[in-house]
């Protein structure tokens, strides 16, 4: 028989933490600043537009937790 998770815990797992959303940010700036050496600033620029999503959406996630 094969567990299913609760509703609850399966919203949970699918929202990102603040950790997670973090990491990712540190990735793609990682990828963006290899892309800009290798001077592909077309791709450059579009991981730096990634990078900075998850940078916004860690900060809102973080705002929310301080209050």
């Amino acid at each position: 028989m094969t567990k299913r998770p609760s509703p609850a815990s399966a919203a949970a797992a699918a929202t990102p933490n603040w950790q997670n959303l973090t990491r990712r940010y540190e990735q793609y700036i990682v990828l963006a600043r290899e892309a800009a050496q290798t001077g592909d600033r077309v791709q450059a620029e579009n991981l730096y537009q990634h990078a900075e999503h998850f940078y916004r959406a860690a900060a809102l996630q973080k705002a929310g937790q301080q209050q």
